[in-house]
């Protein structure tokens, strides 16, 4: 290895002419590791912009390797037993290392001190598991606040810079939110609400939601179903399910993926995708080793197909399928916006949605048969299909469009 007292005569070969030069010592650089963090600490130079820039870029690419060492490790810990203490755990475990990567300060302590020091102060005010009082705590007296200004800023995703920012994203101040109130025996769930994640806890024996991006507003299940059950219909199923660890760091990675590609960073967003995939396929990986020889005989072939009436499981609307897809065929930028990210790698379908103008793209595993039998319209309908005596839709010769997904 190079000596480090090099260094700074490598730093001044940043600004050569010959980008052989530059190229080769951008290598002999990197080639220092992580300790090249350390060792420029010692120095006192006056860098030009062009070298500010490479010796970013290099220390940026030191930390995306150390993430894509550290993260079979956690993939690892999904196949553990998950209890509810294991699934707090696996859940801070993942969002530590993504503060670690995302983090630029120096000085700052890890998340772990971060939280426990919440909790300490939580409990040197008030003696009560009150997860109420732990919500005005965090999002009243410590200001913690939505960051409307700058919403797809990667920094919201790192929970170091939202507790000494006090800002952030619905999902990431809840996280806050969950792993406080874990340190304080106080069960808060998350909620995976569309468009807007939420906390849950119980209230007097009844289940009531904590909206954390807007300052910890308490706000009863009945008012979240006025608010939004003309848009989904089966929201009160949404609103009982639970948000485990994995469900939520698929979130965290999205949200990552979507800040990525808004701020143009390739190099980032690629690393960030093939930790989503990496998810995924191990996921995968543990179903199909689950299956029995009859499952894997069927397994990938479509369950549904053009011309049948669907309901979808989480929302609640019905249709009927148009067209059918044996893997996601939409890009990433459609993917990742998306409200959820189910895999990538099962059928899915364009749906006309049953009262509406509305076509939808679904995976199966969020599709039922709709068990109804009642009367579908759609502006569509009539293009695509037409009936049999029985009074099933057949799918006629009309071409499903090119999607521009």
């Amino acid at each position: 290895m190079t000596d480090p007292k090099e260094i700074p005569h490598l730093i001044s070969l940043l600004d050569d002419e010959s980008s052989d030069v530059r190229k080769t010592v951008a290598k002999e650089l990197e080639a220092f590791g992580p300790t090249l963090k350390e060792e420029l600490k010692k120095l006192t130079l006056a860098l030009s912009s062009a070298q500010e820039k490479c010796i970013s870029e290099i220390l940026n690419e030191h930390k995306r390797a150390w993430l894509r060492h550290v993260w079979p490790n956690w993939l690892s810990s999904i196949d553990e037993p998950a209890g509810l203490f294991e699934d707090y755990t696996k859940l801070e475990s993942a969002l530590a290392f993504f503060s670690k990567f995302l983090n630029k300060a120096d000085d700052t302590l890890p998340l772990k001190d971060l939280l426990d020091e919440l909790a300490n102060r939580y409990k040197a005010k008030f003696r009560f598991k009150d997860p109420v009082r732990l919500a005005r705590f965090l999002f009243k007296e410590q200001k913690m606040r939505g960051d409307e200004n700058d919403y797809y800023n990667p920094q919201n995703n790192n929970l170091i810079y939202v507790i000494t920012e006090k800002k952030g994203v619905p999902i990431s101040l809840c996280a806050v939110y969950m792993l406080v109130g874990w340190r304080l025996d106080i069960q808060i769930e998350g909620c995976h609400f569309p468009g807007h994640f939420l906390s849950r806890i119980n209230l007097d024996g009844r289940k009531v939601f904590v909206d954390c991006f807007n300052g910890g507003q308490v706000i009863d299940q009945k008012d979240l179903l006025n608010m939004r059950g003309d848009v989904f219909e089966g929201m009160e199923n949404v609103l009982k399910e639970t948000a485990d660890a994995q469900t939520i760091v698929r979130c965290f990675l999205a949200n990552l993926i979507r800040s990525y590609q808004i701020k143009d960073d390739k190099a980032n967003s690629e690393l960030i995708i093939k930790l989503f995939r990496d998810l995924d396929a191990h996921v995968s990986d543990r179903t199909i080793s689950s299956l029995t020889p009859e499952d894997i005989i069927h397994f990938g072939k479509p369950a549904f197909e053009p011309g049948q009436c669907v309901s979808h499981v989480r929302y609640g609307y019905r249709g009927i399928i148009v067209e059918v897809d044996h893997e996601c065929k939409a890009t990433d930028d459609w993917y990742y916006g998306n409200q959820t990210q189910p895999n990538r790698h099962q059928p899915w379908y364009h749906i006309l949605v049953h009262g509406s103008d509305q076509v939808t793209y679904v995976a199966e595993g969020n599709l039922v048969k709709d068990p109804s039998n009642e009367k579908l319209t759609h502006s569509l309908l009539s293009y695509f299909f037409m009936k049999n005596k029985k009074g099933d839709y057949i799918r006629n010769d009309n071409p499903w469009p090119e999607t521009d997904f």
